[in-house]
């Protein structure tokens, strides 16, 4: 829209007729259809929301997801189609460099021909005397074409995942399972929570509580692991967003200038301690880390079904500092907000894209200022 990655209602629904058109089976513009597409409740639809949206439509539009993630036709076995209006190409072919042998040319090599047009070919007028692999013989940029894969099949997955390579869910199916992990990553899962314990209490202990007193310890009962197609997609469309950003960033380094310090935080204790147990490994030049949540056991699974509400933050534990999604790297900081329900306490540990942090060390601050920062401003949390 205006190029700051998001949308508001009221631009949305300028354009909404000719996403309708484009679309299929895309509702009118009303209040369910805005909550639908402010998938977070923030009161603005990103690319990642309205990535999801037009894949769940099939909506034609060239959104660049596969030049965005970086994926090809190799990896995912189909095409990619020019999503120019009445443009016919329905396979991105790399525009050719023109022989410069022209019509003399004695090559008859393969390899030649990949490269190279000659007089007769059908891309010859079109060609330039100049390789441009981002470039389509039908004239249009590779990021304007996209693949016809949908649904779960847009992204890769974790090769740990058995949700993704089952039977049932190969293609485009979508998946969301809550599996239990087994004996192994359970005892690593021990040893993380032992590696973030802390005996420092806070006041929201108290005020959630009652008490001040840090419990001696946390045992692991059980653990599942959350395989949901729908969030990691979001989540991998978002790391690839931060990702072009931050390359964007060092190779204009002027216009870098003009935004806030992006601090890199490579000390967060619980990204340290599970990727020293063989966790995954992230991307810290992001800012991307691993940290606690607590919450209630209903909540949670709430939270692994369709992700966390920004319209919802706060209704459980207040918000001091603005709305948002409220993590730690203290196992003990996040059990003064877990629900005791049955004898047991529920915590997440999630997977986080911090991006350009606002970092606040005020007692008191102002959670509306911290909110504009990080929903209109340049900063990402």
């Amino acid at each position: 829209m205006d190029g700051s990655g998001r949308a508001g209602r009221e631009e949305l629904a300028k354009i909404w007729g000719d996403i309708q058109a484009l679309g299929i089976g895309v509702g009118p513009f009303n209040d369910a259809l805005w909550h639908s597409l402010d998938d977070d409740g923030n009161g603005y639809v990103n690319f990642s929301e309205f990535a999801e949206f037009t894949t769940k439509y099939k909506v034609d539009l060239p959104l660049g997801l596969d030049s965005l993630l970086g994926t090809a036709t190799s990896s995912r076995g189909g095409a990619l189609c020019c999503g120019v209006k009445d443009c016919q190409c329905r396979n991105f072919q790399m525009r050719r460099q023109r022989c410069k042998y022209a019509g003399e040319c004695y090559q008859k090599k393969e390899e030649h021909r990949a490269f190279f047009c000659h007089p007769g070919d059908p891309d010859w007028e079109t060609s330039r005397d100049y390789l441009d692999k981002n470039m389509c013989r039908c004239g249009h940029k590779r990021k304007l074409h996209s693949s016809a894969s949908t649904g779960s099949g847009v992204v890769g997955y974790p090769r740990y995942w058995t949700s993704a390579v089952s039977p049932t869910t190969r293609g485009d199916s979508e998946f969301n399972d809550l599996l239990s992990i087994d004996s192994m990553t359970l005892l690593r899962l021990q040893k993380l929570v032992d590696s973030t314990y802390s005996d420092v209490t806070t006041r929201d202990r108290f005020k959630h509580s009652g008490s001040w007193m840090v419990p001696m310890n946390f045992e692991v009962i059980s653990a599942s692991r959350n395989e949901n197609s729908k969030l990691w997609r979001k989540y991998s469309i978002k790391k690839a967003e931060l990702q072009l950003e931050k390359r964007l960033s060092i190779e204009n380094p002027q216009e870098a200038e003009k935004l806030p310090p992006y601090d890199i935080y490579n000390d967060v204790v619980t990204t340290k301690a599970w990727e020293a147990s063989e966790g995954d490994e992230l991307d810290h030049s992001i800012n991307e880390w691993y940290l606690w949540h607590g919450t209630s056991g209903s909540a949670a699974r709430n939270i692994c079904s369709h992700d966390f509400k920004m319209r919802l933050a706060g209704s459980a534990t207040g918000t001091l500092y603005g709305r948002g999604a409220y993590l730690a790297e203290s196992i003990t900081k996040a059990d003064e907000y877990a629900k005791l329900e049955d004898g047991s306490l529920t915590v997440l540990l999630c997977r986080v894209l911090g991006g350009r942090v606002r970092l606040c060390g005020e007692r008191e601050p102002d959670p509306n200022e911290l909110t504009r920062d990080c929903v209109e401003g340049a900063y990402d949390c």
